[in-house]
């Protein structure tokens, strides 16, 4: 079993009860990780930034996370999750042997590791998915498997908004699964019961639970996750204040309850909850990408804040006023500086990988180099990370496309 660090045994009853007692969140079969002889792994739906304390304030074992690997090069952060926590790098958006390998040697020494196979949060209270490599991960480490859901997780932060929410969670464990039943699934009923166990869908949750979660701004932060009107289909022109959320372009308002619903207000929108809203843009954006010309810009350009490229485990700051845009071909980064102006091509074409981390940040990977940019919080980040996996999802499906 995992050692406890010191910082965890002074962190868990103090700022750790704290947590769970501020966000109201229930524990149900948490006893279940102290009656696991040996080494297992904890997989988590990920609803919420602070989802690991949550589980570890809560836990009677000490659980090793795999945590993003941008997060090991903030100053402060990065000793805390390496020295004082024993947290584990991870590459979102890329192969990682070093991280396979650290987990795996954790394992070994009889310790506890935990990870969020989504690999990032959602962004509107339905499962993210994931690939194949977590079963295939599960059955090559052959320890015990134990789930832990957070539910109404979601709201009482929401990855779109800035200000908590006052609402009621539970972190409810799941029965182990024993490395004897994980040998006896094949490798496509692993993948079906995880995804069935993790994809936690808080739509779903609430029509049981029909819990509130109550704020005095529950829609400030939707045109994160928002980027399209469907009265005018107006791009980029939703705005939030408050519980409202409104077209500049043709005024269509709709209010946003502590249930997660919409209810119109002027217009014809016929959305009543956020994820078929957001359902309906992805499909839009789909319909964009595939009959607008390639030079033709999708969207308005956001502002710039910070454009940042990594060297070495530093990241150097190229630019922190800049205009983004985005079309079919990439993204384009023009630097307005007057001294050292520049244009930065990102072709989706010669990008490896692509993911958001904090602060409406995007991490990329072009030609084997890092880059990192944010842009101003109030415009969406997400319309850049959808527009690229539908882009990589379009070329895939092209019949003439060779992989060499």
């Amino acid at each position: 079993m995992s050692k406890t660090p010191l910082f965890i045994k002074i962190a868990r009853p103090t700022y750790g009860a704290y947590l769970l007692r501020r966000n109201h969140i229930e524990t149900i079969g948490m006893d279940i990780l102290a009656q696991i002889q040996g080494p297992f792994l904890v997989l988590g739906n990920h609803t919420h930034t602070l989802d690991s304390f949550f589980i570890s304030a809560a836990s009677p074992v000490h659980i090793r996370w795999v945590a993003g690997a941008y997060l090991f090069k903030l100053r402060g952060v990065k000793t805390m999750l390496g020295s004082w926590i024993g947290g584990i790098s991870k590459q979102q958006g890329r192969s990682d042997l070093f991280t396979i390998k650290a987990i795996s040697a954790a394992l070994k020494k009889g310790e506890v590791v935990g990870l969020f196979p989504e690999g990032t949060r959602t962004w509107d209270g339905e499962p993210v998915g994931f690939d194949n490599a977590t079963a295939k991960l599960v059955r090559m480490f052959k320890v015990p498997v134990v789930i832990i859901n957070l539910e109404g997780g979601y709201l009482l932060k929401p990855r779109w908004a800035d200000k908590t929410r006052k609402g009621k969670a539970i972190l409810r464990v799941l029965p182990p699964l024993m490395p004897e039943t994980i040998k006896s699934m094949t490798l496509a009923q692993l993948k079906t019961y995880l995804e069935s166990n993790i994809g936690f869908s808080h739509q779903a949750w609430q029509k049981q639970h029909h819990t509130p979660f109550r704020s005095k701004t529950k829609a400030k932060g939707l045109e994160r996750v928002l980027y399209l009107c469907p009265d005018c289909g107006c791009r980029s022109c939703l705005t939030t204040s408050g519980n409202s959320v409104v077209c500049s372009h043709c005024d269509m308002t709709v209010k946003f309850d502590e249930y997660d619903h919409f209810t119109l207000v002027k217009g014809k929108n016929p959305f009543k909850d956020l994820p078929s809203w957001h359902t309906w843009e992805k499909e839009q954006l789909r319909n964009l990408l595939q009959n607008e010309k390639k030079e033709d810009l999708l969207f308005p350009p956001d502002q710039g804040v910070l454009l940042q490229k990594g060297k070495g485990n530093r990241l150097i700051r190229l630019s922190k006023h800049f205009e983004l845009t985005l079309s079919r071909e990439g993204m384009v980064a023009h630097t307005l500086e007057t001294k050292q102006e520049k244009t930065l091509s990102f072709p989706f074409d010669q990008v490896q990988s692509m993911i958001i981390n904090a602060k409406s940040t995007i991490e990329l990977y072009l030609d084997g180099e890092l880059y990192r940019i944010r842009i101003q919080k109030d415009s969406s980040i997400l319309k850049y990370i959808e527009c690229y996996k539908t882009i990589k999802e379009l070329t895939k499906a092209l019949p003439l496309e060779v992989s060499t």
